[in-house]
């Protein structure tokens, strides 16, 4: 019988080297051939986009959107802790002084530093012609009084829903709207980088301090470190908030996080209604961990009190309110033996989460009373006991604070911070509350209707930074500053 043909030798024995570098060479060639293809196929579709009026291009010229997105301002570098920050610029003139957001320095004369256009934007016109947007999108539309202005604003209020804006949050159908952790993020406001101590005014006390005389909590540069102790109890680290006294340098008093906006220069008299601020979140980076004890983190309202004990080895936890065990559970994922993870604390929207690297662990929800909760210059503690800890660039955040408007119209009824929106109608507002002019103050009505709806900001595709020369000040591109909106 006859057998299997042989397989010709080519087909069974590798190549030679001269042929391995042909091969190699024919498909360097063939991948760069199919990416120019591709760069070329996408930039036919962008540029057809652009034609079709689908991208727009477009720059912000107010500071109403700050900081998610910058009208014209400066780049200031605090004279007493070195933060560096924006101010507006829009609008002013004459000597203004910028407040630090970390330290509250409030002597950064502007004067003489170069000035920064808004933030240019690309809009994304399709997203609004196939789909609607969601509260907490950002959007740009055509102002209702002239369609040939465009703003773009936030969104907090969707078709027919009865809005209310209550204690700096938004109440819909009589219910408080709560964010998720990412919409969080995407509106935090800064309060303090541990990382930015002031310099030249030493007597100011340290934000970050140990609640005992005798404790073994160690810090430097924004790190903190605490050893293993065993047998000790909690060793807690508290975050005291405060602000500086004026005229009295040096001194400072107990203060809950206040709704100022240091984006505003101390020169526009924004600081007339200040309110305190309970929203808070707090973020830390555990640079290492080891023992078989327990991480605690506690945060409070002024009102409410909550408590979360973390057991790493384990990957669990346990939850109270006002000293109440109310849950327990156990961590997903893998948060990768609790070395270099994201830890994030927040207390905003009445509700308590602990994430651990971007997922959420523990969550409650609870409701709130009439009146505002009056905050704390004590809102976030770290406690450790029977572990080997180091954190790294503890931040502060505060939630964006949308205040009443003193003025009523005859649209919006007897409660000036009641609205209520038709079927096609939204309600936005601007995340600098301090200056915006929005759904709130809009003598035409609260609503914008669906069709003057232009799409969503897509990116800052181009920011700038100020550069000086010479004496001559003048900007050039940022790259690094590209950004999505979110």
């Amino acid at each position: 019988m006859p057998g299997k043909r042989p397989l010709p030798s080519a087909a069974r024995c590798p190549p030679n080297a001269a042929d391995a570098r042909f091969l190699a060479g024919r498909g360097r060639v063939r991948r760069t051939v199919e990416t120019l293809v591709l760069l070329c196929v996408a930039a036919l579709i962008g540029r057809t986009w652009f034609l079709q009026g689908l991208l727009v291009p477009y720059q912000v010229t107010s500071g109403s959107m700050a900081e998610t997105l910058l009208g014209p301002h400066w780049e200031v570098a605090c004279g007493d802790c070195g933060l560096s920050f924006v101010c507006g610029s829009d609008g002013l003139s004459g000597p203004q002084w910028a407040v630090c957001p970390n330290c509250g320095y409030a002597e950064n004369r502007l004067d003489g530093q170069p000035g920064i256009a808004g933030d240019r934007l690309i809009l994304d016109r399709l997203s609004c012609r196939i789909g609607s947007p969601r509260r907490w999108d950002v959007v740009a539309f055509r102002a209702p009084d002239s369609a040939s202005k465009t703003y773009v604003k936030r969104v907090v209020g969707l078709p027919g829903e009865s809005v209310r804006i209550r204690h700096g949050d938004v109440y819909v159908d009589g219910a408080i709207t709560r964010k998720s952790l990412a919409q969080q993020r995407a509106m935090a406001i800064l309060v303090h980088d541990a990382r930015w101590a002031p310099r030249h005014t030493a007597a100011l006390p340290p934000r970050w301090h140990a609640e005992a005389d005798t404790t073994h909590w160690l810090s430097r540069d924004g790190c903190f470190f605490h050893p293993e102790v065993p047998e000790a109890g909690i060793d807690w680290l508290t975050y005291h908030h405060w602000e500086r006294v004026p005229g009295e340098p040096g001194r400072a008093q107990p203060s809950p996080v206040l709704s100022r906006s240091c984006y505003n220069p101390q020169g526009a008299s924004r600081d007339l209604y200040l309110r305190p601020v309970a929203d808070l979140l707090l973020g830390f980076r555990v640079v290492g961990l080891s023992g078989e004890g327990r991480l605690l983190l506690r945060a409070t309202d002024g009102r409410e009190s909550f408590q979360v004990q973390i057991h790493p080895a384990a990957a669990t936890y346990e939850l109270s309110r006002n000293g109440r065990p109310i849950q327990s559970g156990a961590f997903e994922g893998d948060p990768s033996g609790w070395t270099n993870v994201r830890v994030e604390v927040s207390l905003v929207d009445r509700q308590f989460l602990v994430a651990v690297d971007g997922r959420t662990a523990a969550l409650s929800f609870y409701d709130g009373s009439d009146s505002p909760s009056p905050g704390s210059d004590r809102p976030f503690s770290i406690g450790v006991q029977g572990l080997e800890l180091t954190i790294d660039q503890p931040r502060i955040y505060r939630d964006v604070y949308y205040d009443a408007r003193p003025m009523r119209t005859e649209t919006q009824g007897p409660d000036a911070n009641s609205f209520q929106l038709g079927g096609e109608e939204y309600l936005v507002l601007g995340d600098n509350d301090p200056i915006s002019q929005d759904s709130r103050s809009w003598p035409h009505g609260p609503g914008v209707p669906a069709d003057l709806l232009e799409g969503k900001p897509l990116l800052v595709h181009l920011p700038m930074r100020g550069v000086s020369l010479g004496g001559c000040r003048f900007q050039v591109p940022d790259l690094g500053k590209i950004r999505y909106i979110r």
